[in-house]
Formats: C-alpha cells, structure tokens, sequence
C-alpha cells in the first residue's frame, strides 16, 4: 500500500497518473478498470484482508499490542480504499453515528417507563423488539 500523507490525496498507478475515484456505476457506458487500476484494487482488497485476519488472530491470541497495531493498519487500509472510491471519511463517520443514535433511541425506548402504573401495569403503548442496528 503506498504511503500517502494527505489523507484526502489520491494514491497512484505504476504509471505514476492519480487514479480516479470509481464511484457509483450509473452509466452503462463507462468502461472497464484498466489493468493496472484493477491491480491497485487488487493490492489494496490484499492489504486490507491481510490486516484485517491479523487483527482478529492478535484478538484471538490476547495479544493487546498487536490488536492495536493491525487496528491502525486496518484502519489506514480502509482509508485508503475510501479515498480510491471518492469516499468522503466524513460520510462513514456519519453514518456510524447515525446508527449508534438510532440503537440508543431502540435501548431508551425499551427501558421501562419512569411514570406511574395503572391498575399495576406499566403504561407502555409500544415496545421495540430489537436492538440490532439498522
């Protein structure tokens, strides 16, 4: 994985031409990733599965030190496909917000309401069955 400084920089091709971000596939007439895009593609799906196998063996293992390194190079492996896709760091960090608000709002609305009961029952007019996030 090359070594990119800038986070939002775009990582190179062999040929030293910055590659372009995919993005979505909504015109049909777009052509296929040339070889060496499909390389860096190739490299960078490696790179990511190789720090992601020695982050859940190091977990595996107990091994505090090493979970925290292959972290950092997991993470930066990630960063690096985001930025090879147009993706916005900004917009994953969103969405993992929105989704540990949503699994917090299900917990709070499970939890027993903090009224008085009626004929000894806990005036509840619905309950979430599930705390799974979306």
């Amino acid at each position: 994985m090359p070594h990119v400084s800038d986070p939002k920089a775009r990582p190179t091709l062999a040929s030293g031409q910055p590659s372009a971000p995919a993005g979505p596939c909504t015109d049909t007439a777009q052509t296929a990733p040339s070889a060496e895009e499909r390389t860096v593609i190739k490299r960078l799906g490696q790179t990511m599965g190789q720090h992601a196998t020695a982050c859940t063996a190091a977990f595996i293992a107990e091994n505090h030190s090493d979970i925290i390194r292959e972290s950092a190079a997991f993470m930066r492996s990630l960063e690096a496909i985001w930025t090879e896709e147009g993706v916005d760091p900004a917009d994953v960090w969103t969405e993992l917000l929105r989704r540990i608000e949503v699994g917090d709002l299900f917990l709070r609305l499970n939890q027993p309401p903090h009224r008085k009961k009626l004929n000894g029952k806990a005036v509840r007019p619905w309950r979430i069955s599930t705390s799974k996030l979306p």
